[in-house]
């Protein structure tokens, strides 16, 4: 894959772990109305850190001139992500000084961030293939 569309992927990504963030602040009535991306900031940093290193290490970007297939597109995805939640939620709870990471918290950033993460990824997939065939 060419170094501008793993640049185009990683931004996504990181657009679509600030779109889940955003939305559980929302949810959850802790948005920050004032400056929501401000707010958003000690919650999605620690994930993205977490995602962006991990997936490098997992190759969940995909290196060389050629579109992934998708099974093992997404499959590292999903690794990836299984690793890097958990990691991204320690460093938040380290950098609020929270105690601890509860059970369904962590439950719900690995299913629905992944979620986000799949929904982004399956539309870059798909452009990447579309454009392959043009």
């Amino acid at each position: 894959m060419k170094r501008n569309h793993t640049l185009v992927l990683a931004a996504g990504d990181l657009l679509a772990l600030l779109a889940f963030v955003l939305l559980g602040q929302a949810d959850h009535q802790t948005l920050n109305a004032a400056n929501p991306l401000l707010g958003a900031l000690p919650n999605v940093a620690p994930l993205a850190v977490a995602w962006l290193l991990v997936a490098w290490l997992l190759r969940a970007y995909p290196r060389g001139s050629v579109a992934p297939r998708l099974a093992p597109f997404l499959g590292r995805t999903a690794l990836a992500w299984g690793i890097a939640a958990p990691i991204g939620l320690t460093l938040r709870m380290l950098w609020l000084g929270r105690g601890s990471v509860p059970t369904a918290f962590l439950l719900v950033t690995l299913g629905f961030g992944w979620l986000f993460l799949l929904a982004w990824r399956l539309v870059f997939w798909l452009v990447a293939i579309r454009k392959r065939a043009v």
